[in-house]
């Protein structure tokens, strides 16, 4: 009875949120088209870097977000500010500078050096929902139910086939309504990033690492400030509370829901980590060079 319903559940949200989604997204495109002014060098330039980033997404991995030494004396990603403008990067955080690299619009992580185009709140949408289908999102939480499986943690489902198949089907409905609420609820409401910018090898090694780390806390706002990441704080709630329909009776309470919470801001710590340094990992292996 319980599977059925939550099926049911699923099924009503996500066409929820993917009508809105898809006219948001046509309106985007519509008002991207009306909004470039060719009529100068320097404008036609831009039409054709934001032409070619909107059409190359790229799959990645799950949620999340950047530098300055602004806040509690932490490193902060690259941004495409006033800041940059003496590196070669564009004095507006909003357009790339002319013959920049730019990142694929629907990526998670955005490279030191790369420019980012502007996701509006039908972008962030459609964005959300990419990520649902990434195959890294689908592998790691497949992991994360293996895992819970091996050491037979929440949600208490059991041992076998048939209970390794619940806890991948809620590692599924967790990370689905984690990263819909965080990246296409949240991150429009509050005008915060969901990509990451990886801080670079420029920085120390254990800067990069408590960098990560705080992206938990701390985000990149869509101007390219820092804030707090609310978004990722809020959907994460939303999840843990949505665990309450699907879990095992025994996992229902607050202490259960406050300890899978806690869980799951330290695995986005971990994704971040990862976020952090891929690259370089891609690049020791000779599957990336420079």
């Amino acid at each position: 009875m319980r599977p059925a319903l939550f099926s049911s559940l699923c099924a009503a949200a996500v066409c929820a949120i993917s009508i809105p989604a898809i006219a948001a997204c046509q309106a985007d495109s519509a008002a991207s088209a009306q909004a470039v002014d060719l009529s100068t060098p320097h404008a036609a330039v831009n039409a054709t870097l934001l032409a070619e980033a909107t059409a190359a997404p790229a799959f990645s991995s799950s949620a999340a977000m950047e530098p300055s030494e602004a806040l509690s004396g932490l490193p902060d990603a690259p941004s495409a500010t006033l800041d940059g403008a003496a590196e070669g990067q564009s004095a507006s955080p909003h357009l790339p500078a002319p013959n920049q690299p730019i990142a694929p619009k629907y990526t998670i992580i955005i490279l030191p050096g790369q420019g980012a185009v502007p996701l509006s709140a039908g972008s962030k949408v459609a964005f959300a929902f990419r990520q649902e289908v990434s195959p890294f999102t689908m592998l790691s939480r497949v992991l994360s139910a293996t895992w819970s499986q091996a050491i037979d943690s929440q949600p208490h489902y059991g041992q076998g086939w048939g209970p390794y198949g619940q806890r991948v089907g809620a590692s599924f409905a967790r990370g689905a309504v984690q990263d819909l609420a965080t990246m296409a609820v949240f991150d429009p409401i509050f005008r915060d990033d969901p990509r990451y910018y990886v801080l670079g090898r420029q920085h120390k090694l254990i800067n990069r690492a408590v960098y990560a780390a705080t992206r938990v806390l701390i985000t990149r706002t869509d101007s390219g400030h820092n804030t707090l990441n609310a978004p990722l704080l809020l959907g994460y709630a939303a999840a843990a509370g949505a665990n309450m329909a699907y879990y095992p009776q025994r996992d229902r309470n607050f202490g259960d829901a406050a300890t899978g919470y806690a869980g799951s801001l330290g695995g986005s710590v971990l994704g971040f980590e990862v976020n952090e340094f891929l690259d370089d990992a891609l690049r020791l292996v000779h599957f990336r060079h420079d």
